[in-house]
């Protein structure tokens, strides 16, 4: 047994599993008269959570890993070609791509029965993007002995110190980087000046892109403020309208009121000319009855005068 081979063994188990086999393996070398590899396995670090997802997505789902950093890697491409298109549209992708595998390695870790917090999750995700912009990040994700995440500014080298539980599993890339020399110092000015001129670009892109926008704004204000005016001028007319209607209708209630009151006249006039029509009726019966009596009387005298 091996520092490597121990921490490749220690780094595919569950965190709840770590420390105890850590022991064990610790005690085993030491039992073999390896004190020198027990204390290596002694100090391996156990790894934070999201760490630890990234391992297990790197040992069980390579193929989503390696679609991550292929895509970093024509990203990278990209921007050293001065590309913006594709710049722009491998950015499209790249955000898509983050989001279904690290969705894809809290379901991993959730049927492994470890529950990724939203934070750990966050932490995930910078770490792919670290390793889609820096191929020693990428090295260190895929050698699945992360023992802590990774971050990337875009323009400095990712820090790997501490991150890798054993430094040397990671593959001996060209890439690597060597000591600093006078060549190198000129790769990484040349560097800095295609970063620099990128970013100039992208600047104006978005200044282009901010603009159009503020147009693209501008037209809703304008389009917004008409509509407010020609509201307005409805409200005005339908205000007016309500006035009209409002005056009309208190005169309608006003000469409603005054011909209630003249009805109310009327059925008291009414009530009295009634009374006073029956008394004129029983006047009229009296009068007849009397009339009828002279009548009556007249006849007789006249007979009375007939006869004499």
């Amino acid at each position: 047994m091996d520092l490597a081979s121990a921490a490749a063994k220690l780094y595919a188990l569950l965190p709840s599993e770590f420390t105890a086999e850590r022991n064990r393996a610790a005690k085993a070398a030491r039992a073999e008269g390896n004190s020198l590899l027990a204390k290596q396995i002694g100090r391996l670090p156990k790894p934070s959570t999201a760490a630890w997802a990234v391992n297990m997505l790197a040992l069980r789902k390579p193929d989503e890993v390696a679609q991550v950093l292929e895509l970093g890697e024509s990203l990278r491409r990209a921007q050293e070609d001065l590309d913006p298109a594709s710049m722009r549209e491998l950015g499209q992708q790249r955000h898509k791509v983050l989001a279904a595998v690290v969705r894809q390695a809290r379901a991993l870790a959730t049927d492994l029965g470890v529950t990724v917090s939203d934070a750990a999750a966050t932490e995930m995700e910078a770490t792919l993007r670290a390793a889609m912009a820096d191929p020693d990040a990428a090295d260190a994700v895929r050698s699945g002995h992360l023992v802590r995440t990774l971050a990337s500014n875009g323009f400095e080298p990712v820090d790997l110190s501490g991150a890798v539980a054993v430094p040397g599993v990671l593959s001996e890339a060209p890439h690597k980087r060597a000591k600093k020399t006078a060549d190198d110092d000129g790769e990484r000015r040349a560097e800095q000046e295609r970063r620099a001129e990128q970013e100039r670009r992208a600047e104006e892109s978005r200044a282009e892109e901010k603009r159009r926008e503020r147009e693209e704004a501008q037209t809703e204000v304008d389009e917004a403020e008409r509509a407010v005016q020609q509201a307005e001028a409805e409200l005005s007319d339908a205000e007016h309208h309500l006035s009209e209607v409002a005056s009309r209708r208190s005169e309608l209630n006003k000469e409603l009121g005054e011909l209630r009151a003249r009805i109310s006249e009327l059925e008291e006039e009414l009530t009295a000319v009634d009374r006073e029509a029956g008394y004129a009726e029983r006047t009229r019966k009296l009068a007849a009855r009397l009339a009828e009596q002279e009548h009556s009387a007249a006849r007789r005298a006249r007979e009375r005068l007939d006869r004499l």
